[in-house]
């Protein structure tokens, strides 16, 4: 019960995932180009721990091993598979010292993946979640492996967290504004990879996420309405990144109001 109890834990199996994930994708795209691969991850690792641990040094603080690789992996998955090593030596250490800088009450204001993301396509780094909609895909709406992969690890996540109002309220806002504006359901894309490693992962990410009810189910509508209107006008570059990051930097306006009127 003791090793059941421990392959359980939300933060080692989300570790465990992600490196499954990873390595079927690099087997289903990569087609033998790993010694590529291996400079683009190389670079990106380099650039995320190096200024992570001097900052983490310089506070007197200790790592936190499961976290840093969490957040290493989703930079890998979601950056171009073919992205140069000096972008993804970029891309590390931006998201490291938003990671380790940018905070507010000692937890981060946004997702650092997303926002180390949406930095580098300031200068030229594609954002093509490669890694979490590869092929093959299914007949039924155009499902992707990985999102078979996803689902049932995400959704256990949610539960474990207690997401379960982003879920729903992503979800229902996302599919009804986009029936109102565009005329249908959007099934291929909620099936896809992308949208379920998006709700899943990183939308329902608890550090940056309200973990109160009634403020995370305002999360989610909005969340879920922002994304939709983001993704059919074409807005922000990347929808996902953009809107994850409005609703992340509105929620912590929100906090800091609340705390300077206590």
């Amino acid at each position: 019960m003791r090793n059941l109890a421990f392959w359980r834990k939300p933060i080692l199996l989300t570790v465990i995932y992600l490196l499954v994930l990873y390595v079927l994708a690099i087997s289903s795209r990569l087609e033998g180009e790993y010694e590529r691969e291996l400079w683009r991850v190389g670079s990106l690792v380099g650039g995320f721990l190096v200024p992570h641990l001097l900052v983490l040094a310089a506070f007197g603080a200790k790592p936190r091993i499961s976290n840093l690789a969490i957040t290493v992996m989703i930079l890998v998955l979601l950056a171009d598979v073919d992205a140069k090593p000096g972008l993804m030596a970029g891309l590390g250490l931006v998201t490291a010292l938003i990671k380790t800088v940018v905070r507010f009450k000692g937890q981060p204001i946004f997702n650092p993946a997303a926002i180390g993301l949406m930095i580098m396509t300031l200068v030229g780094l594609s954002t093509t979640w490669w890694g979490v909609s590869f092929a093959p895909r299914l007949p039924v709406f155009n499902m992707s492996v990985a999102m078979l992969l996803t689902l049932p690890v995400g959704l256990w996540l949610v539960w474990v967290y207690k997401k379960i109002p982003t879920l729903v309220g992503v979800s229902v806002a996302f599919a009804l504004t986009y029936v109102v504006l565009v005329g249908r359901l959007p099934m291929a894309i909620i099936f896809e990879g992308t949208f379920g490693f998006f709700l899943l992962l990183m939308a329902t990410e608890p550090k940056t996420s309200p973990v109160i009810d009634w403020q995370e189910w305002i999360y989610g509508l909005a969340l879920g309405g922002v994304l939709a209107v983001m993704m059919i006008n074409k807005w922000g570059g990347s929808p996902y990144l953009s809107s994850l990051l409005i609703m992340n930097f509105i929620f912590s306006g929100y906090k800091w109001i609340q705390l300077k009127l206590a």
